[in-house]
């Protein structure tokens, strides 16, 4: 490679005593080896900040917080790494994870061979809490994703809540990350918020087909199966704002493939409208229609809006009414299916009751488990 660009690896770490070790030493030990690695202590209890100090090489740079802020503490730990990173790219992290000996020469390779990219990802190892291969990778494994997948297919799979991006497989150039909004509330969602933004801000996205880090699983990370009920009543706060970032998409043809069912896409014509339509098509969404309303319901109580919407797309007060209703009669059968059902004695259910019961029982698996499979953590 005629030019070798620093990159500025980042690892937040947060009582990983077990795993810290690994993570740093894997990067210590890459094939390409201009990089900083910029280790964030945030308030860990536990013996890390001596793991991480007991480090002798000059490109380690070292950041302690005060307090801890939970899970990973998202985009506000982030936002201090960029105020001492200078690298050309950024290498986001995780202190339970391992990169492999050649990944961040994969990954630079990579960015530099095809400048018109602005963020990628690379393939990600599965591997268990002793670092044992699971045989199983992330873009093979990821349901839904494909290594051609485009930007507007993958906003579109968001405004489906799913996730298909590698977090750990990630590598951006530094300069973009100062031109869209890094959430710092998010928890679980951080990554996701991370993602929308660059896609919505019309950034080009790659694929580096080759592994280039290991993702462990365990028990004490965000994304594990006992921290299932956490993460939907967390995820149900932070879609309150996550779906504002939709309202984003910069030009009116990504808006319209992107919400393509929509009987107002014929209609939208100035990307000044891209907002409400975002929102009205969101309001037939279960994950994001709380939400919409909210922004649908403050457009049509201000009077000169309420003329212009029902002007430009023949839309009003009782249209927004007859969304919701739709919305709600869809959840109302289910709810009354369901109810039905539970009342019977055991001996009484039929066969179509077993398969009501069968589909609902994977209804609420999705619910508590599929998100997560389906998402990258967070931390």
């Amino acid at each position: 490679m005629s030019n070798n660009p620093i990159v500025s690896v980042f690892i937040p770490y947060y009582n990983d005593k077990e795993f810290l070790k690994h993570s740093i030493e894997s990067v210590l030990n890459q094939t390409y080896q201009n990089w900083e690695l910029i280790l964030l202590n945030h308030a860990t209890q536990d013996s890390c900040r001596q793991i991480a100090h007991s480090y002798n090489d000059v490109r380690i740079k070292h950041i302690d917080m005060p307090y801890n802020l939970g899970y990973g503490g998202s985009g506000f730990l982030l936002k201090e790494s960029l105020k001492i990173a200078k690298g050309k790219y950024i290498k986001l992290f995780c202190a339970d994870d391992i990169m492999v000996t050649d990944g961040l020469e994969k990954l630079v390779n990579y960015m530099e061979e095809n400048s018109n990219v602005d963020f990628a990802f690379g393939n990600v190892e599965y591997i268990d809490f002793k670092g044992k291969d699971l045989k199983k990778n992330w873009f093979e494994s990821r349901e839904g994703f494909n290594i051609n997948i485009k930007e507007v297919e993958l906003i579109k799979k968001y405004s489906e809540f799913i996730g298909l991006l590698p977090y750990i497989g990630c590598i951006i150039k530094k300069e973009i990350l100062f031109n869209i909004t890094i959430n710092t509330t998010f928890i679980y969602m951080f990554d996701w918020s991370l993602w929308l933004e660059l896609l919505c801000a019309k950034y080009k996205i790659g694929f580096c087909n080759e592994i280039v880090a290991k993702y462990r699983f365990h028990t004490g990370q965000v994304s594990s199966p006992s921290q299932h009920l956490n993460v939907f009543y967390l995820t149900t706060f932070e879609r309150a704002y996550f779906w504002h970032i939709f309202q984003k998409i910069q030009d009116i043809e990504t808006a319209k493939k992107v919400f393509c069912d929509s009987k107002y896409v014929d209609m939208l014509k100035e990307k000044e409208d891209i907002p409400f339509f975002v929102a009205q098509a969101l309001l037939k969404n279960n994950q994001y229609c709380i939400y919409a309303y909210s922004y649908v319901s403050k457009l049509l109580n201000n009077e000169q809006t309420r003329e212009y919407l029902q002007k430009t797309f023949n839309y009003g007060i009782k249209d927004l009414r007859k969304d919701c209703m739709d919305n709600f009669t869809v959840r109302k059968v289910a709810i009354e299916n369901r109810r039905k059902v539970y009342m019977k004695n055991v001996g009484e259910l039929n066969f179509k009751d077993l398969i009501f019961l069968f589909f609902y029982k994977i209804y609420l698996f999705f619910t508590f488990t599929l998100t997560e499979k389906r998402k990258n953590k967070s931390l």
